[in-house]
């Protein structure tokens, strides 16, 4: 992964600030006490590479990492080095292996890998990902560009990323093959930080009246993005932090049966 990676930065590197968002999208439930877990990235401009070193925590073991039904099907080069012993996984991902030019990954939000898991540990109640950084060889969370100067000239730019730590409940998670979900959960907003915009989830076992409700550190209500009552199931609102400043904020979801709020960072 690293000799590929270093073949194709050429002719010149410029890195370039977090300008783009990478992160962990919700689980969902499947058979034999698997979850799967998206891969999700929002990439402004086309994109002509990744490399992904990721780790994970304690209570389960990392069976597999496939690219089904993503916006990276048509990369050439896809690379998947799972280690549960250390609890980590390097995921790497070029648009093509030989000379020819490909177009790159356009710009846009999906996921683009599905981590699968088996929970190994019946006591296990939530499993956290973050990014981390591989020493030899040298890898660290970055998305690669192709910029073209006034004189046609190709350079690559490098943008690192940060990926706070994600922690995700294994409790109502909703299912794979489409069932409603058992238990009521309220997913991490994605991506956090945000900037400017993040999406909300949150599941139903059952039909509810929902006020989901933004509030900034003074406790003061920002917004209400649903005062509804909404059927059973999987639910996601989008909110646009455009008009308000950098900072910490909470969204609160109250239904007949459950209150629950979480915290997020809008930074501009």
């Amino acid at each position: 992964m690293a000799v590929a990676l270093a073949v194709l930065l050429v002719p010149s590197m410029v890195f370039a600030a977090n300008l783009h968002n990478f992160g962990v999208a919700n689980a969902t439930s499947a058979a034999d006490n698997e979850i799967v877990v998206p891969l999700e990235i929002t990439n402004q401009h086309n994109l002509t590479a990744l490399d992904i070193p990721l780790t994970f925590s304690e209570g389960v073991t990392l069976k597999e990492v496939n690219f089904e039904g993503t916006r990276v099907a048509y990369f050439d080069f896809k690379i998947a080095t799972i280690d549960n012993e250390a609890r980590t996984v390097l995921i790497g991902l070029l648009p093509q292996m030989s000379p020819d030019p490909k177009p790159d990954l356009e710009a846009g939000t999906g996921a683009i890998a599905n981590l699968v898991f088996e929970v190994t540990d019946p006591a296990t109640t939530e499993v956290t990902i973050e990014a981390t950084v591989f020493d030899e060889p040298y890898h660290t969370l970055t998305f690669v560009y192709h910029d073209f100067g006034s004189d046609g000239e190709r350079s690559i730019r490098m943008e690192k990323l940060d990926m706070p730590a994600t922690t995700l409940s294994l409790s109502g998670l909703s299912n794979a093959a489409g069932e409603l979900p058992t238990e009521f959960a309220l997913a991490q907003n994605y991506p956090n930080p945000f900037n400017p915009s993040t999406i909300l989830k949150f599941n139903l076992p059952v039909a509810s009246q929902v006020n989901l409700d933004i509030y900034n550190v003074l406790g003061q209500r920002v917004t209400t993005l649903v005062d509804a009552r909404l059927e059973a199931g999987e639910h996601q609102y989008e909110w646009d932090g455009s008009s308000s400043s950098t900072g910490v904020y909470f969204y609160r979801i109250q239904t007949e049966n459950n209150v629950e709020t979480k915290k997020m960072i809008l930074l501009k």
